[in-house]
């Protein structure tokens, strides 16, 4: 393929690359600040449906249902299962429960509240913070649509998805993008290479001057002592150079200005000399 219609891919690729790397970024943004501001114990429900929640255990408490709960209506309950069991990772003492809805359920907020059986005697600002803990507010929706429409996440609001499943289609979008633009910029690096050009990839400064690293070397016939034209991103001639070190792909010589930066070109000033070997 012509290295002109390479190039031109390479850069409608970068392009798209850089949009779904955006919008990936953007959507964790979105994410992490709807999870931010939407506390642990705010709860969203559809009417006439429901869904398992787990909590810590506080109290002397035997039995998930030996826990008492006070709602704003009848048709808003939360069922224990029997069983205590401990958390995966900090292995605190945990209840599992079924947050439920029913049907008749006017949308609006509600509130649940816990009460645990013997409490013991805490300071009034731990009891203040302890009542937050047992207190739950329930965001009751008429349908999906509502819900939606009620929700933090401007991608969820607007676009009905979650923004953490936006994240990850674009990243793994960025991520195959990029890799063929990897290997698109590979060819066009060869198709260079067959007409004696190779991109500066690295310059350093020495006690010489500048050292500067190309991407020529003994595959592509290159010789130690060969001299090497450098020239500026719009192709104008800058230095000629003397190859000293060579590689299996890479090469590098040192120059005595300073205006050298990687992007730039090195072409090779003997061009029949130009043989590429596997």
């Amino acid at each position: 393929m012509d290295k002109n219609r390479l190039m031109h891919k390479r850069v409608i690729l970068g392009r798209i690359c850089l949009f779904v790397s955006i919008v990936a970024m953007i959507s964790v943004l979105d994410g992490l600040t709807a999870a931010h501001r939407k506390p642990d114990n705010d709860l969203d429900i559809i009417a006439g449906r429901s869904f398992k929640i787990t909590g810590n255990v506080y109290g002397n408490v035997k039995s998930a249902r030996d826990i008492g709960v006070v709602s704003d209506s009848t048709e808003l309950a939360l069922n224990f299962d029997k069983d205590i069991f401990s958390g995966y990772f900090l292995g605190v003492e945990m209840w599992r429960g079924e947050l439920q809805a029913g049907p008749d359920l006017k949308p609006g907020r509600y509130h649940l509240r816990l009460i645990p059986p013997d409490l013991p005697e805490i300071k009034p600002d731990d009891r203040q913070k302890l009542e937050s803990l047992l207190s739950y507010t329930v965001n009751v929706y008429a349908d999906a649509g509502a819900q939606r429409q009620g929700s933090l996440s401007l991608i969820n609001r607007y676009a009905g998805v979650s923004p953490w499943f936006t994240a990850l289609g674009f990243f793994l979008a960025a991520l195959s993008t990029g890799a063929w633009i990897f290997v698109i910029s590979g060819k066009i690096e060869d198709e260079m290479a067959k007409q004696g050009f190779a991109e500066i990839y690295r310059v350093s400064k020495n006690s010489g001057g500048l050292e500067v690293f190309f991407g020529l070397g003994k595959r592509h016939g290159l010789e130690p002592g060969e001299k090497i034209g450098l020239f500026n991103a719009s192709g104008d001639f800058l230095k000629e150079m003397v190859v000293e070190t060579i590689g299996k792909e890479t090469s590098s010589g040192v120059v005595d200005i300073l205006s050298i930066r990687p992007g730039f070109l090195a072409a090779r000033m003997n061009p029949s000399s130009m043989e590429i070997s596997s």
